[in-house]
């Protein structure tokens, strides 16, 4: 017991001394170092759509559409090279006009009912896939150069060497000193090139013309470009609905005030902040250690960084991430536009259910209304609709074996929990059984049960990210963290 407390006590130095590194290591000066290679190379970049909100603001609301699509294409081309701007472009124009198709399509009877719904499918899927086929594109050397040399607006920022460079040199370049491949530099992550979320857009909205709910006159292209055009959500998210965003366009400016530019300041300010505490204390630790934590976890000298290092590697993207959605809803904020929330402090989730009620909303939810419950729901199938479900979200994180398992096995999860709350649901209805009088007894030790169920969650969901981050790791860490105890019981 005693060597317990010490090697307890033992680790709030060694944070205290990683803390205070992290922050001696920083060189807030370097603007290249810091700001732009470590600080805006990734999420971060919807700072730059601030301007973008500040010029929507002066539009009239009949020019507000048009002015979200220019400024939104420009915001893509200064990020992302005019070459990606004209493809996202013509690749929204496209999508309307599939979409016009289908919805006359899918009313029709004389055709294979199933018809319409599976084209629908294709489309989605191509269009995400498609991303991963174009970065296997090679020019040929001479004409990446040339273009390179002359033409070097067509390149993302990352290729011209502004930021993201790190990433993208240690990735992207197979020749010393030759330019990086456009294809590959524009197409290197779905993620942050907003065609993940694309996928998802489009999937809610041919989900909607099959239900006929988006009346023909607000499916206008100015519309729907504006909703595929918008900066501050374009590349990451949130994922807003076609018909709730249409309507806050319509009356956003009738929301705009002085009170509230305190809270949005504010909000995009909370956002930095996140970032910065990302990228001081979580990143090293992610950069430096986690693949070795993956690959040789017999190799993690600390017990405590073995068991927790998933939990450094979560932190780090909850971090980024909710960030990116806090300067987003900040810039809407400014707008008078009421954008969905994507996050709900899920870490104080005590349920597996209630952690995804709180965690990445806006995807959570479209799957939920358009593909679990389109597959049956709780009604029929309940663990292969949840199981499939899943695997779903996981493939559309990348198309990797790994992931769709990870997705798989979360559906489980969600299964038990579910087959849990049912099966107290009966206890209660039985209020003289013994069960309900334990359910009872404990209920009155609160909030000790409830701290349990938050630990349970935690440690459920976290761990199963072994399997998402690293594969095979979930074997070799779990074999490690069961391993030590054993052997340090036998031997003492």
């Amino acid at each position: 017991m005693s060597h317990t407390l010490l090697a307890t006590a033992a680790i709030f130095p060694q944070l205290q001394q990683y803390l205070l590194d992290a922050l001696r290591d920083v060189d807030f000066a370097d603007l290249r170092g810091f700001w732009l290679s470590q600080v805006f190379d990734d999420r971060l970049v919807v700072c730059y759509a601030i301007p973008v909100g500040l010029l929507l603001l002066a539009l009239r609301p009949r020019r507000l559409r048009i002015g979200i699509i220019l400024s939104g294409l420009a915001f893509l081309g200064y990020l992302c090279g005019a070459a990606y701007a004209l493809f996202w472009l013509g690749l929204c124009v496209v999508l309307f006009r599939l979409g016009e198709i289908f919805a006359r399509e899918t009313k029709r009877t004389d055709i294979i009912r199933a018809g319409p719904l599976l084209g629908a499918w294709l489309v989605i899927g191509l269009g995400y896939f498609g991303s991963f086929f174009l970065m296997k594109i090679d020019l040929p050397d001479a004409w990446n150069t040339w273009l390179m040399a002359n033409m070097p607006w067509i390149f993302p920022l990352g290729a011209r060497g502004v930021w993201w460079e790190p990433d993208l040199v240690r990735y992207y370049v197979h020749d010393a000193g030759a330019p990086l491949q456009l294809f590959q530099a524009v197409f290197w992550n779905p993620h942050n090139i907003g065609t993940a979320y694309l996928a998802v857009r489009m999937l809610q909205y041919f989900s909607e013309l099959k239900r006929d709910t988006i009346p023909a006159s607000r499916r206008t292209l100015v519309n729907f470009l504006a909703w595929l055009c918008y900066a501050p959500n374009l590349l990451q998210g949130p994922i807003e609905r076609y018909a709730e965003f249409q309507s806050e366009m319509d009356t956003c400016r009738e929301r705009r005030a002085w009170a509230n530019v305190p809270p949005a300041l504010g909000r995009i300010g909370w956002g930095v902040f996140k970032t910065l505490i990302a990228t001081i204390f979580f990143l090293p630790a992610v950069r430096d250690r986690m693949a070795t934590y993956y690959a040789h976890p017999e190799q993690i000298e600390s017990y405590a960084f073995l068991y927790f290092g998933v939990y450094i590697n979560i932190f780090w993207l909850y971090l980024e991430f909710s960030a990116y959605c806090d300067i987003s809803a900040g810039i809407a904020r400014l707008l008078g536009y009421r954008q969905v929330e994507n996050f709900n402090w899920p870490w104080l989730a005590t349920s597996l259910r209630d952690f995804w009620r709180r965690w990445h909303i806006s995807l959570s939810l479209i799957l939920r209304d358009y593909v679990y419950i389109a597959l049956g729901g709780n009604r029929r199938h309940v663990l292969f609709n949840l199981c499939a479900t899943f695997a779903l979200i996981g493939i559309w994180h990348a198309p990797m074996l790994q992931l769709a398992l990870w997705g798989a096995l979360m559906g489980f999860m969600l299964w038990v929990n579910q087959a849990w709350v049912r099966w107290m649901k009966r206890v209660d209805a039985e209020p003289l059984g013994r069960l309900a009088a334990v359910r009872r007894a404990c209920a009155r030790l609160q909030p000790i049960p409830r701290l349990f169920c938050w630990a349970i969650t935690m440690h459920f969901f976290v761990h199963s990210l072994l399997l998402f981050f690293g594969g095979g790791a979930i074997v070799r860490v779990t074999w490690e963290l069961i391993r030590r105890p054993v052997i340090y019981f036998f031997q003492n």
